[in-house]
């Protein structure tokens, strides 16, 4: 297992990617998750040399692109999230503006020879179905058209996608979701991008590496929280026993990237550096 850099972490402190890779370089990290807003690397926006710079920027720090983080949604504060690109809308010409973005996304990963992009299956509008103008059977049913869409592109390209449990969804939240979504999609190219502290405010987290089983992408989310609320802490500032997570997934025969995605704005290079440490300690123990 290695530890990689999640860009987002420093995107929200204003860092741009040099400034991303000139933290990796100095905490001695190989590895680093893009992240992919408006302001950073937008499909529509981002040109096929700016995108060999930035490989061969990455590789003169030593750093390998391993992953892709595109964001479909627009925030006007924290907690509220409005999908720019749906994979499980209704609306047709929607669904198919989602997933054409997605295939951009697939179309910079290759050129950045990432092999992982995180993928959000859309969002419930309206959780309270009792309201809700559309159920969890009809967006399940649009996010798993969408996905059986991708996965031939992704697989065309080399390109695994993990099927996140992002809170901002609504739904697909519990491991047993995730599980069958994948297994409906039917691709070895569509996976499951565990979340930790997204799934700690559900179930125990050991729970979802143990349904999870051999369908994990090559990456996972590793952060901190208590379990009342989907905070993104620094490792060591939560509950969750990472030392039982980590041997979990050895014992299961996971061997990718931890990416510890940290939301913690007071100090998030410290905070990059306590969970680097915390993992490689654990890692080395197992």
């Amino acid at each position: 297992m290695e530890v990689a850099l999640q860009m987002g972490t420093f995107t929200r402190v204003g860092y741009g990617f040099e400034k991303c890779l000139e933290i990796a370089n100095s905490l001695g990290i190989k590895y680093m998750e893009l992240w992919i807003d408006r302001d950073n690397f937008w499909p529509e926006k981002t040109s096929k040399e700016e995108l060999s710079e930035a490989l061969s920027r990455a590789r003169s720090y030593g750093v390998k692109i391993i992953s892709m983080c595109p964001i479909p949604f627009k925030a006007e504060k924290w907690e509220e999230f409005v999908f720019e690109f749906d994979l499980a809308s209704r609306d047709e010409p929607n669904r198919e503006k989602a997933v054409k973005w997605y295939k951009s996304v697939i179309d910079m990963a290759t050129r950045l020879e990432a092999k992982t992009i995180i993928v959000l299956p859309g969002k419930v509008e309206e959780p309270n179905f009792m309201k809700s103008k559309q159920s969890y059977r009809q967006h399940w049913e649009q996010a798993v058209k969408s996905l059986k869409e991708l996965a031939k592109y992704a697989e065309d390209n080399g390109v695994c996608l993990g099927v996140e449990n992002a809170v901002v969804c609504n739904y697909i939240n519990l491991p047993g979701e995730l599980k069958v979504m994948v297994d409906e999609v039917g691709s070895d190219y569509v996976k499951a991008y565990l979340d930790v502290a997204n799934a700690n405010v559900f179930l125990p987290p050991e729970i979802y590496v143990r349904e999870l089983k051999g369908k994990l992408c090559d990456a996972i989310h590793a952060t901190d929280n208590d379990g009342s609320y989907p905070y993104h802490l620094p490792v060591g500032m939560g509950t969750i026993n990472y030392e039982r997570i980590i041997s979990l997934l050895k014992e299961i025969g996971w061997n990718g990237y931890v990416v510890p995605e940290i939301f913690y704005d007071e100090d998030p290079i410290g905070g990059l550096k306590r969970s680097k440490e915390v993992f490689e300690k654990i890692i080395s123990r197992q």
